[in-house]
């Protein structure tokens, strides 16, 4: 059964990575860009899970929160508070909204299906009966989820850099198993040259986004 998210931010950058990441799983992706409308929409969609922005125009993620968790019938809806890497996130206003989970922009694709997934309510008509009555909800005391990266192992795929090669062909020729000043140097060498044009644009494609709505967002505060 497909299930909706529904997508609340002002970034366009933003609404088109969760679109994408959900492309090939059973989700149907119903986007807005504030949180008036994330309200109005909500209502229409009734959606699985709701991600909000802590920052946009209208209701902020944290009103939006707050206003799903008063709903009559959808107060018990997950919703996922946005954050950007520059930005205050203040966890007593999240608790008290009753945010589900929040994770930190730009974020790994795999990391918000991971999240999502996690804290998605099972539809009551596909458990059975015993495992109903098993399911504990979390004590509204316990807070947000954050989501942190989580440590795995370095797939090629992965690597853009190319460090694992690196430093394996590095460490392998190390008898003492201390790197020396001489191989760091190299193995910076041989990073900057593995940089590429691609590597560059995805970072700055994710990052700068953020940046800029947060330069612009301080610029407009000390003019007012």
């Amino acid at each position: 059964m497909q299930r909706t998210i529904l997508l609340a931010d002002d970034s366009p950058t933003i609404r088109r990575l969760v679109t994408q990441t959900f492309a090939d799983a059973n989700f149907k992706v119903v986007e807005v860009n504030n949180g008036d409308a994330a309200i109005r929409t909500f209502e229409e969609v009734r959606p699985s899970v709701v991600l909000a922005d802590i920052y946009m125009p209208g209701k902020n993620g944290y009103q939006v929160c707050t206003h799903i968790r008063g709903h009559a019938e959808l107060n018990e809806t997950p919703v996922v508070l946005l954050v950007g890497a520059f930005e205050a996130f203040d966890e007593d206003t999240a608790k008290q909204a009753g945010a589900t989970a929040s994770i930190t922009k730009p974020f790994e694709p795999g990391a918000l299906i991971e999240l999502v997934n996690s804290i998605m309510r099972p539809a009551k008509e596909e458990l059975p009966a015993e495992h109903l009555s098993a399911q504990v909800a979390q004590p509204a005391e316990a807070g947000p989820v954050r989501s942190e990266p989580a440590e795995k192992h370095i797939e090629e795929s992965d690597d853009l850099l190319g460090l694992a090669k690196i430093f394996k062909a590095d460490h392998s020729a190390s008898h003492s198993g201390m790197i020396a000043d001489e191989d760091i140097d190299r193995i910076v060498d041989r990073v900057i040259q593995k940089i590429s044009t691609q590597v560059i644009e995805n970072i700055a494609w994710e990052v700068v986004p953020d940046i800029t709505a947060r330069v612009v967002r301080e610029e407009l505060k000390r003019v007012k």
